[in-house]
């Protein structure tokens, strides 16, 4: 008999310990199990099975519990190999994470821990010839002869009736089965050779594969347009051809159909790819694809990293600095730091490429903690576009008060006349920001979040993008029942509008998350704007980075101050780097590009920085102001969470919290007790604190003990701590 040790699916705290359960067979760990838990049926995670000599009644009496046996074994294998496994252990420590949540991170929906979720394998009818014999009619004869040839296709691809081929099968010529086939996520692509390499992709490349059979991080800083793709295609070549496997990671969804098309039409079949928006069957098949190590690259967003490939030659993060890199939900992990634990296991070699990358990794590679590769060129020797910063406040002067100024209304129009086309930038989706009552002021806002609702246009619903709560619009104001309202401000689908009205010739595609909900919406959109189905693309920052279109000369932004006025110290440095990617977008082809920037605050240094594409300042500005405020990269940052549906409860419990650690940690900065920015979400009221600390011992013990304590059941408030966080509002 074996005592299993079993993690149930539920990922709560108070059940963040191993369960024993008895079996008369031994059970791998890393296999699911069902199992009764109290009055539930559950499935459990086997973390160790151990043999013992004692019966059930003898452990009862031992220990002093009832034992039950598992109901039955889920896994024929563990789904986890050893190495993911180790892992889960070591996020769940530096995540304050439970073992289950870390454990279903790093599996698809249908192999998760969980009873909602089951296996779904796809089967496909076949025929399968069975021998040759006389059969009653010349057609079925002829069609015998073919399926000879063509054994096993689907019974559709036959150019026979379903009629004739019944007919051969009752005469036992062929038989039927049902195989089990993948879902295929993407078409095949046609085979490519990879481009020649120019003298300095060459030398990047040289210099990472110098240290080939070694972990070490390499930043990779390419300006836009300096062929860091093709740096990555390159070394994934030689790290197949020496037999072992590259990991591919890009941020966000709509990028991935852009990588996987170049990584499919040099590698084909051996490409598999891991993000969200795929079904939960095509996340399965990859998935298994993969551990029966039917591929050799994975390409994948966020949650790919924990793909399971063995032997990884190379591990690469495109786009390093982006912030969908951070995990927001348990558990909060860094995808770098997750890659790089990666890197150390499989002794290889962690690219992190960006044109614009985050302060701390730049300052790692000046220090030498990561190597700096360097490619300060576009591949065709076009120099980078020539940038405009257009006042607003002069367009407001001249009583112009459109959303465009007059100068992007021209160049939109001379770009469409001459068959060139558009990217402009909104970071604003919906039709208007807000709607307001002009005679009582009265702003219409969330029940359940202290935010206002936005209005869109295409389902006539206010609508929170916190909540996702909405209501149908009523052109009546429901605090004073006054007609007398107004739209104010403009999201994308407003400045879609108004495009498709000023613009002669305009051919419009709007690019943000309500325009890309359906499966492969981002990959339709993007293949319309190819073939030029459309000459002006508006969207959100989805369309800032990644995105290569020749045809592309104009890239617009319409208002620059959006990200910028944010009270957040990422604030100048997201703004620096979505100007800078979506200007990158502007003449990757034959033509020069030209970019405009619309603001009201043309002189702040961030702007000018982008102006003149100028990283270095940029990095020597915003690090003084970093290392006088003492924020990272000059401390470890940690961010506090307490939240309740009381907010007496929430403000007494914040400030006890507050002297907990100012008592344990005498050497940190705690900022807060403070009201988040959106102070209510989901009727659960909000404060945080910001703990800057220059040296972890100790941090993790104090932190664990305040979170075991506060996360328990029947507790008033709960308490989540993000280390490493993106922002702090």
């Amino acid at each position: 008999m074996y005592i299993v040790k079993v993690l149930v699916e539920h990922a709560i705290y108070k059940l963040d310990t191993t369960y024993d359960y008895l079996s008369k067979y031994q059970v791998l760990a890393g296999c699911r199990v069902h199992i009764r838990f109290g009055y539930q049926q559950l499935v459990g995670y086997v973390v160790e099975c151990q043999e013992t000599l004692f019966t059930q009644k003898q452990l009862e009496e031992k220990n002093g519990f009832k034992y039950s046996f598992i109901q039955d074994v889920i896994d024929q294998k563990p789904l986890l190999n050893q190495e993911l496994q180790e892992l889960a252990n070591y996020l769940s420590k530096q995540t304050l994470s439970t073992r289950i949540s870390c454990l279903q991170c790093m599996l698809p929906p249908q192999l998760k821990p969980s009873t909602n979720h089951s296996v779904g394998i796809k089967y496909q009818k076949v025929v399968s010839f069975v021998k040759d014999i006389p059969l009653k009619t010349t057609k079925q004869q002829e069609a015998l002869n073919y399926i000879k040839e063509h054994d096993l296709l689907p019974i559709k691809d036959y150019p026979f009736s379903t009629a004739l081929l019944n007919n051969i099968e009752k005469q036992g010529a062929i038989i039927y089965k049902q195989v089990e086939v993948y879902r295929n996520p993407y078409n095949e692509h046609l085979q490519q050779e990879d481009y020649p390499l120019t003298t300095s992709q060459q030398k990047v490349v040289n210099q990472i594969l110098a240290s080939f059979h070694q972990f070490k991080t390499f930043l990779l800083y390419g300006v836009t347009g300096s062929g860091k793709t093709e740096v990555y295609l390159h070394l994934s070549r030689f790290v197949i051809e020496q037999g072992k496997t590259v990991l591919m990671l890009v941020p966000e969804i709509a990028l991935t159909p852009m990588m996987v098309s170049a990584f499919k039409s040099r590698f084909g079949k051996s490409v598999a790819i891991l993000h969200s928006k795929l079904s939960a069957g095509e996340r399965y098949d990859e998935y298994r694809r993969i551990i029966d190590d039917e591929v050799k690259i994975v390409v994948g967003a966020r949650s790919a990293v924990f793909a399971p490939l063995e032997n990884i030659g190379l591990i690469i993060m495109d786009e390093e600095h982006d912030a969908s890199y951070k995990q927001e939900s348990p558990p909060r992990y860094l995808t770098s730091q997750v890659a790089r634990k990666r890197g150390a296991y499989h002794q290889c070699p962690v690219v992190l490429g960006s044109a614009t990358p985050s302060l701390e990794s730049y300052s790692r590679a000046l220090k030498g903690a990561y190597e700096l590769c360097i490619l300060s060129q576009r591949v065709n020797q076009k120099p980078l576009p020539q940038i405009e910063l257009i006042d607003m406040v002069e367009e407001m002067k001249a009583h112009h008060y459109e959303v465009l100024s007059r100068k992007m209304k021209a160049k939109i129009q001379e770009t469409i006349d001459k068959n060139e086309q558009v990217i402009l930038l909104l970071n604003k989706r919906g039709y208007s920001s807000y709607v307001r009552c002009l005679d009582c002021d009265e702003v219409l806002k969330c029940p359940h979040c202290d935010v206002s609702l936005t209005y869109h246009k295409d389902t006539r619903t206010m609508r929170c993008h916190y909540c996702d709560f909405q209501v149908p619009y009523q052109q009546k104001c429901s605090h004073c029942g006054s007609t007398n309202i107004k739209l104010i401000g403009s999201g994308t689908q407003k400045i879609e509008e108004y495009l498709q009205n000023n613009f002669i010739n305009s051919r419009v595609i709007r690019y943000d998350v309500d325009s890309t909900r359906k499966k492969q919406g981002h990959h339709q959109l993007l293949k319309q704007f190819e073939n030029q189905e459309a000459n002006i693309l508006i969207g959100t920052q989805m369309i800032a980075k990644g995105l290569d279109f020749e045809n592309v000369t104009f890239v617009g932004v319409i208002n620059a101050d959006l990200s910028l006025n944010i009270p957040d110290f990422r604030a100048n440095e997201r703004t620096f780097q979505l100007l800078e990617q979506v200007s990158g977008r502007s003449g990757r082809g034959k033509k020069q590009g030209t970019v405009m920037i619309q603001t009201y605050n043309p002189d702040h240094f961030v702007l000018q920085c982008v102006k003149n594409h100028d990283y270095q300042s940029f990095y020597q500005k915003e690090m003084e102001m970093r290392k006088l405020a003492k924020y990272p990269p000059y401390c470890y940052l940690i961010s506090i969470l307490v939240q309740g549906k009381k907010e007496d409860d929430v403000t007494f419990c914040s400030q006890q919290i507050k002297e907990y650690l100012v008592k344990q940690l005498p050497k940190a900065i705690v900022l807060g007790p403070a009201n988040c920015t959106i102070y209510k979400m989901n009727d659960i009221y909000r404060k945080r604190m910001t703990l800057k600390i220059t040296n972890t011992t100790h941090v993790y013990e104090v932190l664990h003990a305040m979170s075991d304590y506060y996360n328990k059941k029947g507790r008033k408030v709960n308490v989540i701590c993000d280390f490493n966080p993106y922002t702090t509002i």
